[in-house]
């Protein structure tokens, strides 16, 4: 279950959503008998629990025993229904997705089973609007204290707030391979659904304050709590206070501190939202939910799931799901992310630089009790190495198991099948899909690309005669997509101005005056040597074997201390005539790129 979040504004408007699809009921469904053994559903905040494990299997592995095993205790039939939870109240950002990512992968390994499981994601667009971001109008805070689904869009583009923030997660969904059924907690409320449980929960509102206060301070029982909370019918805001309740006429009085006293039927129609920690059981008990995630301080025995698995048995007659707890996620210098927090990375600009199987391998790979760090820098560059590598190793066989089950959960989603449309339904839940992983069809490595579109300014006719002569095969830019594109956004996103490659436009005329002999007889050699090397190989063995020639050594010889010195005053010499700076990209890589004439006349004059 992920917080909620507040919002600033996106740099562009999001794409249009999926298609729809219907649900299944128009209310809750009846709930089964409370359990026997409430412990048996008991929360694993650290991601430990599960028995142990075949060679090669993992957390995930363990997280689907366990969730198998709490469906069969429900008697196995249906399907077996993971869930996650997402306010769309700001940009939906990358610790919200390990909130998505864990119960997809439970979901996607139950399903390489045979076992019948869907994931559904509810949003939480009935939530209200607790603040204004920054950037937009004062006059908008009028809005604040009204649903996510009901306040409008503050940018003019999309139906309402709560869509501004929810397309582009579905968008995001779809690239990374991730099937949901996204219930509209708005649509649900408004047609009716819930209106079983709401009821069921002022019946038992005592029993509700009663589990809320033990929970806070171990004892006693506020006088006037409710479960519900009001939006005004006049103005549609929440600052309210209901005044009385008739439970055999169901009809409900409350005051607006805005508009005054007013009142409604909850068995006839809804103005209002259960409190989160009684929505939260709610939900367990509708669908019902077998396995959910959440962030490690909702896990905790003592926290919302501890007060939630109560209500779920003793309100709603329904054993509680399995829980598994996961780490925060955070960007390097920020230890968790918030939406309220100042420009928080999103899925789609993670998608803007790694391709889709490498942001799931990003959480694959890690135990949910482990932090996970997000760095858009320079680590960028050795996660491409590292999953080249692996994937190297998986082709060989080589890898060691467990890296190599991360991997196959990456590259492979096993989508779980998602339950059909009812044409009778009346509140429309929405299924995500995807055309699949976008993956190259030659990867490059991403030093070399990002190297080579650093050089040529991205020149697409430059890029792929460059690429094709270091590879040694024909290639077209089409194979190397989405890694080319995603290596561009980088260089521009990403790596500051100061260390982009420039190369010189004219020789460095006064640098060249003060050569000495030496020097002048090392550029001499390249100058003669480079258009005679076939490859990027060759390029290499030249660049590194001058200094030693200029030392009376074979090119083959083996480098000492004394050569690796003469070598590094080399290469910076010609980073210096080429680039006007003291380092660059890869040399061979660098003489490649400007070719043979144009680093003649760079080293000459």
């Amino acid at each position: 279950m992920s917080s909620p979040a507040t919002p600033s504004r996106p740099s562009s408007a999001p794409p249009t959503t999926p298609h729809d699809a219907a649900t299944v009921a128009s209310r809750s469904p009846a709930v089964p008998a409370p359990p026997t053994d409430p412990a048996a559903a008991r929360p694993d905040p650290a991601g430990r629990r599960g028995r142990s494990a075949p060679a090669g299997s993992d957390w995930v592995t363990r997280a689907a025993d366990d969730a198998l095993a709490e469906h069969r205790r429900r008697g196995g039939d249906g399907a077996l229904v993971c869930a996650s939870g997402i306010s769309p109240s700001g940009p939906i950002h990358l610790g919200n997705l390990r909130e998505l990512l864990t119960p997809h992968l439970v979901a996607a390994e139950l399903a390489s089973r045979g076992v019948p499981v869907e994931h559904v994601l509810f949003l939480d667009d009935h939530d209200r609007l607790r603040r204004l971001p920054a950037g937009v109008p004062a006059s908008f805070g009028a809005q604040v204290g009204r649903p996510l689904a009901e306040v409008p869009d503050p940018y003019g583009e999309l139906p309402s707030w709560a869509a501004r923030f929810a397309a582009p997660l579905r968008v995001a969904l779809a690239e990374l391979g991730i099937r949901v059924r996204v219930v509209s907690q708005s649509a649900r409320y408004a047609a009716g659904h819930h209106t079983d449980a709401v009821l069921a929960a002022m019946a038992a509102r005592h029993r509700i304050a009663a589990i809320l206060a033990a929970a806070r301070s171990g004892g006693g029982e506020p006088a006037s709590a409710w479960p519900y909370r009001v939006y005004c019918r006049r103005c549609g805001h929440d600052d309210t206070r209901i005044t009385g309740y008739r439970e055999e006429s169901t009809a409900l009085r409350y005051v607006c501190v805005q508009c005054g006293p007013d009142g409604f039927r909850l068995a006839e129609t809804n103005h209002g939202k259960l409190a989160w920690k009684v929505d939260w059981p709610m939900r367990w008990a509708g669908e019902p939910v077998a396995f959910e995630s959440a962030g490690a301080d909702h896990a905790a025995p003592s926290s919302s799931f501890g007060v939630g698995r109560r209500i779920c048995a003793e309100v709603f007659g329904a054993r509680p799901p399995v829980l598994l707890g996961y780490g925060f996620v955070g960007t390097r210098g920020v230890a968790k992310l918030s939406s309220s927090g100042a420009a928080a990375p999103t899925p789609a600009d993670a998608l803007a630089i790694l391709e889709p199987a490498m942001l799931r391998w990003l959480y694959a790979r890690r135990r949910p009790q482990q932090a996970i760090t997000i760095d858009f820098g320079t680590e960028v560059t050795r996660l491409y190495d590292e999953w080249d590598r692996l994937a190297a190793q998986v082709a060989d066989g080589t890898a060691a198991p467990a890296r190599g089950v991360a991997y196959r959960r990456a590259v492979a989603p096993n989508l779980p099948a998602c339950r059909p449309a009812a044409p009778e339904s009346t509140a429309p839940d929405r299924l995500v899909t995807g055309p699949g992983l976008v993956a190259p069809q030659r990867a490059v490595p991403w030093r070399l690309l990002t190297s080579v579109l650093d050089v040529t300014a991205g020149d697409p006719a430059s890029t792929e005669r460059i690429l094709g002569q270091v590879e040694g095969v024909a290639l077209r830019l089409a194979d190397v997509e989405p890694r080319r594109t995603l290596a561009a956004a980088w260089l521009a996103r990403h790596v500051p101005p100061e260390r982009r490659t420039r190369v010189r436009a004219e020789p460095d005329d006064a640098l060249l005056a003060t050569l000495t002999g030496t020097q002048r007889d090392g550029l001499a050699l390249l100058v003669e040597e480079l258009p005679g090397c076939p490859d990027l190989a060759a390029v290499t063995a030249l660049v590194y074997g001058i200094p030693k020639r200029l030392d009376g050594a074979p090119a083959d010889a083996p480098a000492d201390e004394a050569v690796r010195a003469a070598q590094r005053s080399y290469f910076t010499l010609l980073y210096r005539l080429l680039v006007g700076a003291d380092t660059g990209p890869r040399l061979p890589t660098l003489l490649v790129a400007l070719g043979p004439d144009r680093v003649r006349h760079l080293l000459t004059g």
